[in-house]
């Protein structure tokens, strides 16, 4: 049995060996056959070119001018004729409040306005009649001195009269204080009328802009109050002008030196796939926008964030408050020879032939570096690069090639089996095709 497993086992053994040789056969005659009929590629030319280097922040959208209107006054609602979504014009009613007990407080400032004035004015009159008194007293002393001093009265007359000045004196005085008091109490009740007239006005509410009703938080019947240090008052609707708009972005920290006011930038809304606005860098926070034991954390681990405001060109769309969108902000330009991003491909430094392995255009300490096979008369031709900025889509390249050359872009299958020296059956890409439409697009790296 021993002898017959043996026979079995090298049977299998040689079967084995057989298929593999066979495989090995297939497989090289598959490759032959493919490099004998050229392999598929694509290939674009090398064009010059732009890339524009950017920071990138996520944020929202939210207009330019925007209102709450909030109570003044703590009264019901007893109009609202406008809903949200309406549009209103500056000076349009948009609340009205019940005024009742306002206008009754109104009327009664008034009534005790009027009341002081009228005690003022009798007070002005009955100070006349002392005053008259109070000269004709002085011209009686005055005669009494004259008398006294010729010896014709007593002195007892003379103090009678000196003293009758002294008291007429001090009771105008006293009267005029109590003028001086009404004049004041009056003029504190035309104040209060003021105050009472500008909570009045408050009960009509009006807007304060052009604009779009974003949001209405109250109805009809309501009590809205006013607000106090501690508690919020009532936010009865939110007034905003669609027509201007801006995104409110967070830049991190490594990138806000590099950001400054009057910068381009390129605004993607997530409710508008497949489009971008134009935009501007408008402001830019001089303070990490993290506060407290987050804001010493971020500084620690150099994580935090700083606001950016940037205007929004909506071109006539209606943009909603509050949509989420990211910014591309273009902080510098870069020009020179540009390729489509995929074009380059990786290779180990030591599996390259040695004229291509020793290329200036490498440094002594790469070990994996870039090349890209060029369509050079349907010839696959590796080329050493130097590369520079990079985005997804395009890639600078600083030598090793020239205008109007041809590489190849792909497929992905076809650069990753080039070596150079295969034949290419290639399908030209015009130039500039797969690039971004807007340059603002690009995010560079490197």
């Amino acid at each position: 049995m021993s002898g017959t497993r043996k026979k079995l086992a090298i049977i299998l053994g040689v079967l084995v060996v057989i298929a593999v040789l066979a495989g090995q056969s297939i497989w090289t005659a598959v490759q032959m056959i493919s490099a004998a009929s050229g392999f598929e590629a694509r290939s674009a030319a090398v064009r010059q070119g732009a890339l524009l280097e950017t920071v990138s922040a996520p944020g929202f959208v939210e207009p330019i001018a925007k209102v709450d209107i909030s109570a003044q006054v703590s009264a019901r609602i007893t109009l609202l004729p406008f809903r949200e979504g309406d549009l209103v014009k500056k000076g349009d009613v948009v609340v009205q409040l019940d005024d009742r007990n306002l206008k009754a407080g109104l009327e009664s400032t008034i009534a005790r306005r009027d009341g002081e004035r009228a005690r003022l004015e009798a007070e002005r009159a009955r100070i006349e009649g002392p005053m008259q008194s109070l000269e004709n007293s002085k011209r009686i002393r005055e005669r009494q001195q004259k008398l006294f001093e010729t010896g014709d009265v007593a002195r007892q007359a003379l103090e009678d009269a000196t003293v009758r000045v002294d008291e007429l004196g001090a009771s105008i005085a006293a009267m005029r204080k109590n003028i001086s008091a009404l004049e004041s109490s009056l003029a504190a009740g035309e104040a209060e009328i003021e105050r009472v007239r500008q909570e009045l006005s408050y009960a009509t509410m009006r807007a304060p802009i052009d604009g779009a009703i974003t949001r209405l938080n109250a109805e009809v019947g309501e009590l809205v109050v006013v607000g106090t240090m501690n508690n919020a008052g009532t936010v009865i609707m939110t007034i905003a002008d669609l027509g201007r708009m801006r995104m409110r972005s967070q830049v991190s920290e490594s990138d806000i030196a590099k950001v400054v006011e009057g910068q381009p930038a390129e605004i993607f809304i997530n409710a508008f796939p497949g489009r971008s606005f134009r935009g501007v860098v408008e402001e830019v926070a001089l303070q990490r926008t993290a506060t407290g034991m987050q804001s010493a954390a971020a500084a620690t681990q150099g994580s935090g964030t700083f606001k950016v405001d940037v205007s929004i060109d909506s071109e006539g769309v209606r943009i909603f408050s509050g949509l989420a969108a990211n910014v591309d902000i273009a902080i510098k330009e870069h020009r020179g020879l540009l390729v489509l991003t995929q074009a380059v491909v990786e290779r180990k430094r030591d599996e390259l032939p040695l004229a291509l392995s020793d290329s200036p255009a490498f440094t002594a300490s790469q070990r994996v570096v870039p090349i890209i096979f060029r369509d050079v008369d349907g010839i696959a031709t590796a080329t050493a690069v130097r590369l520079g900025a990079s985005s997804l889509t395009e890639t600078i390249v600083e030598s090793g090639l020239e205008v109007g050359q041809l590489v190849v872009v792909g497929p992905y299958k076809t650069l990753e089996q080039l070596k150079g020296g295969e034949v290419l059956r290639t399908d030209e890409v015009p130039t500039g095709s797969a690039a971004p439409k807007s340059e603002l697009s690009v995010k560079v790296s490197g």
